[in-house]
């Protein structure tokens, strides 16, 4: 299955661990020259009326794509990895 940005954009991020709406996805970071997701990016808490802060997110850590939401599992500590090096190919048809 694929998807362009637009369509990516428009679907909530959901945390399965505890349930929680993080948001919607704002940008990605792509490997180069392999066109590959590396790491979603959503919003992430207010630090001031200003400045707000963004959630990097890892691509291991997505279980699931759906027709409305993008369901990732959080690693709450930091020894611990979702799911080492899965990342999703632009040219691979798998997804």
């Amino acid at each position: 299955m694929e998807y362009n940005f637009s369509d990516l954009k428009k679907k909530k991020v959901i945390n399965v661990a505890d349930g929680r709406d993080l948001g919607k996805i704002t940008d990605f970071v792509l490997s180069y020259p392999d066109g590959k997701i590396r790491s979603i990016i959503v919003p992430g808490k207010k630090t001031s009326f200003f400045l707000s802060s963004e959630l990097i997110i890892n691509f291991s850590c997505i279980e699931r794509i759906g027709d409305d939401a993008i369901l990732v599992h959080l690693c709450h500590r930091k020894d611990q990895d979702c799911k080492k090096d899965k990342e999703i190919d632009f040219e691979e048809d798998e997804y």
